[in-house]
């Protein structure tokens, strides 16, 4: 019997050890670089093939690489929590930030100081949503570029001047993205070219208090062929890029 149990022991080991996890683990150091520490009171990772095999066979969950495409990858990491209790945390990672920044937000300033905001119907939330111009960063390309190509594709606008403001993330309880937020100075226009993927109905402009009122109320107003429409504000990106700028001294507050 307990000839049988080692059998079983090792081929479970050799098998987790093939694992695409680990192996995606270490060809991508980023998603390894911190394990963690539970007893400082943060959420350990582990990698102990037992525990492992012990945590997914408690808790009925696959660990490790749970579904992947050419564009997401979805990982149950079994972890370690500061009460000392193990358990299986999930993570979803664009595959833009295994090699590097996935992508970038820009708050385009007009020459009468409005800022510009994309129109725009998201699949996720199903419903029409005032945004800043954004999207992925291409292979090799800087965030610069990419910030500068994501106006020009998207509201056919040329940027004068790039300010980086800062870094923020998403949503750091389910995925690693950290993407730099840039103010835009506009010097002219010219036509949009945006991908087959995107549904931006148009390219609206309000100014720092309108926005500021927008966002106490939940939505933007704007006319299209004579009638009012209540378009949702609540994008991450422009609430981090207004405080921002505002905090540096960037935007004039009478436009």
């Amino acid at each position: 019997m307990k000839s049988i149990f080692f059998c079983l022991t090792f081929v479970c080991s050799v098998l987790l050890s093939s694992d695409p996890y680990l192996e995606y683990l270490e060809k991508y150091p980023t998603l390894s670089a911190y394990m963690g520490n539970a007893e400082e009171g943060e959420i350990e990772i582990i990698l102990d093939s037992q525990k492992r095999l012990e945590i997914e066979q408690q808790m009925k969950r696959k660990v490790g690489i749970v579904a992947e495409d050419a564009y997401w990858l979805w990982i149950n990491d079994v972890v370690k929590f500061p009460s000392g209790k193990y358990g299986i945390y999930a993570r979803l990672l664009c595959r833009q930030s295994l090699t590097g920044v996935p992508g970038v937000a820009v708050m385009a300033v007009l020459p009468n100081g409005k800022i510009a905001l994309n129109r725009n119907f998201r699949h996720a939330t199903r419903s029409w949503e005032y945004e800043l111009p954004r999207g992925g960063r291409n292979l090799n390309e800087s965030i610069e570029d990419a910030a500068l190509r994501e106006v020009k594709e998207e509201t056919g606008m040329v940027v004068g001047d790039l300010q980086l403001l800062g870094h923020m993330t998403p949503d750091s309880g389910l995925t690693n993205s950290v993407a730099p937020v840039f103010l835009a100075k506009i010097i002219r226009q010219e036509d949009a070219q945006p991908e087959d993927s995107e549904a931006i109905a148009g390219i609206d402009a309000f100014s720092v208090a309108e926005l500021k009122q927008g966002f106490i109320d939940g939505y933007l107003s704007v006319t299209i062929e004579g009638k009012v429409y209540k378009i949702p504000l609540r994008d991450s990106f422009l609430a981090f890029a207004l405080l921002q700028a505002e905090i540096r001294g960037l935007l004039n507050q009478e436009n």
